[in-house]
């Protein structure tokens, strides 16, 4: 089904970048996965806030806000964001000659709605907006973001005709009804011309999903570019590539913590995931092993080649000319207590394009 030599690249030995990871991750489909069949009918859009159509040289642009106010309570689709209740099954991957190509684990853990409360709660959002395109029904549920761009929103999908989606392993939904993309800065018109599309991953909470309704959980790396303060622009565009977005401007953020290298170079770090500084933003660090340790000796392995996992659900890099290669930013699997972080290590080397030596790369950040 995909090429050896790709797989082997990104997967064995387990050194490729997380946006290496990335890319061939959204090549992946598990054949015997569930699709769900999509029903047809007109476009419409509903707002539950403000909404806006916007005529543009490119076409017809409708634009919603979405009315943003501090949840009850954590709900148990947040709350399965971040815990096992979410399927996080390996993809089976071949080479198209019948041979399978080893790919990383992923590992979420039980967790109890209690502790998600205690870590992130006084920080997430309830979301009240909706439209709807070509009979999908979209509704927005919660949101959570940290200091650095970096978070999940919750939402659903119904359509009385069906819904639709590919399990693409790891839990990852792809080919779903009404797939959304994430904007910043401004919403995108007909020709994609707008702020800036941003990192994103759509996750199917299977549990609480029927045929006629999707229960999705998306996550999302603003990465560099992100401001707090920034709108971001949730997406849909119907079979004539009209958009349709909803703007959101969170209010409240989950706060991140600064670790520091002995060369200076800083890790931040929150309950949502992390961002490392590259001590050499110029050259792409493969990475063999990034650990965050607790105070008690126990460790989370974000990632790690001596053991074949992967536990985050969006690994980037961003950069500009100068600096290709300046923060490596992951979206956790799971939730992580920053009070209880003693460091945070990464082990790795520098790949070179031309066959030279490769550089070692050994960091401890710590508080």
């Amino acid at each position: 089904m995909h090429d050896r030599e790709l797989f082997e690249k990104a997967f064995s030995p387990l050194h490729a970048s997380p946006d290496a990871l990335t890319e061939v991750r959204k090549t992946m489909r598990n054949e015997k996965k569930t699709r769900r069949a999509l029903g047809k009918s007109a476009v419409v859009a509903i707002a539950a806030a403000l909404t806006l159509t916007i005529a543009v040289a490119s076409g017809i642009v409708t634009l919603i806000r979405a009315d943003v106010s501090p949840a009850d309570k954590v709900d148990d689709t947040t709350h399965h964001a971040f815990t096992d209740d979410l399927d996080a099954t390996t993809p089976t991957v071949d080479d198209g000659k019948g041979s399978l190509v080893p790919v990383p684990d992923m590992e979420r853990i039980p967790g109890d709605i209690q502790t998600t409360q205690r870590l992130v709660g006084k920080y997430l959002s309830k979301l009240d907006a909706e439209m709807t395109v070509e009979g999908n029904t979209i509704r927005l549920g919660t949101l959570l973001i940290d200091e650095s761009g970096s978070g999940m929103l919750t939402y659903s999908v119904e359509n009385p005709n069906g819904v639709k989606y590919t399990d693409a392993g790891y839990g990852e939904a792809v080919d779903m009804s009404a797939e959304p993309s994430m904007w910043l800065g401004s919403a995108p018109d007909a020709q994609g011309y707008g702020g800036t599309c941003i990192n994103s991953r759509c996750h199917v909470d299977e549990d609480a999903s029927t045929d006629t309704r999707l229960q999705v959980v998306l996550y999302f790396a603003a990465g560099k570019d992100f401001q707090k303060g920034d709108d971001f622009y949730f997406t849909v565009c119907d079979s004539a590539r009209q958009p349709y977005s909803i703007a959101i401007q969170p209010q409240t953020y989950v706060p991140v913590k600064t670790l520091t290298a002995k060369n200076g170079k800083l890790v931040t770090l929150s309950a949502l995931g992390m961002t490392i500084v590259n001590p050499d933003p110029s050259r792409e660090i493969h990475t063999d092993e990034v650990l965050v340790n607790a105070k008690d000796g126990s460790s989370f392995a974000v990632e790690s080649s001596s053991k074949n996992l992967m536990n985050w659900v969006i690994g980037s890099i961003t950069g500009d000319g100068q600096a290709a290669f300046e923060n490596y930013t992951y979206v956790f699997n799971r939730l992580v207590d920053v009070n209880e972080v003693g460091s945070v290590t990464l082990t790795g080397y520098y790949y070179n394009l031309d066959g030279s030596d490769n550089d070692t790369v050994s960091l401890t950040y710590q508080p």
